[in-house]
């Protein structure tokens, strides 16, 4: 047998399992990156599902002149806890870039003010709490913009 027939058959062999290894690592590779993703837009949307669902609820007891202020500071302190707002945020921070866990940060924080806002014994139409309202809806709107582009790099 001659030597050159058997080194082309070994160089085959060498190209058609490499060729089989780099074609599976580019698929395991973007289903990783398929799955990273839609486990950051999962967890995205539940945080921010948390800080919208806290917020009309913070909103409501801020509606409910009619009641006590210390009745409207229980609902409002609920809204955050009855949300797990904060351990939806946690759950983000741990998928994303510091960058956008600070913004995530920030708009739990804008919404902490708004509720201590109300607790304090503000409606809905003192300026105090229109404030702090517009804080959290800038804050969130920047979140929102930073998930957006974290997700579409994905």
């Amino acid at each position: 047998m001659e030597w050159t027939s058997l080194v082309a058959t070994a160089l085959g062999a060498v190209i058609g399992v490499g060729s089989t290894l780099t074609t599976d690592r580019v698929r395991w590779r973007r289903d990783t990156s398929a799955r990273d993703r839609e486990t950051l837009r999962t967890v995205s949307a539940q945080f921010l599902e948390a800080l919208t669902e806290a917020r009309d609820a913070i909103s409501d007891a801020s509606r409910s002149g009619h009641l006590p202020v210390d009745e409207r500071a229980r609902l409002a302190r609920a809204g955050i806890l009855d949300h797990g707002v904060h351990a939806k945020q946690y759950r983000l921070e741990l998928l994303v870039t510091p960058e956008v866990a600070r913004l995530a940060g920030e708009a739990a924080y804008e919404l902490l003010l708004y509720r201590d806002a109300v607790a304090a014994g503000h409606t809905r139409d003192d300026p105090e709490c229109a404030q702090v309202r517009r804080a959290f809806r800038e804050a969130r709107q920047k979140l929102m913009a930073a998930l957006r582009a974290a997700l579409a790099r994905g």
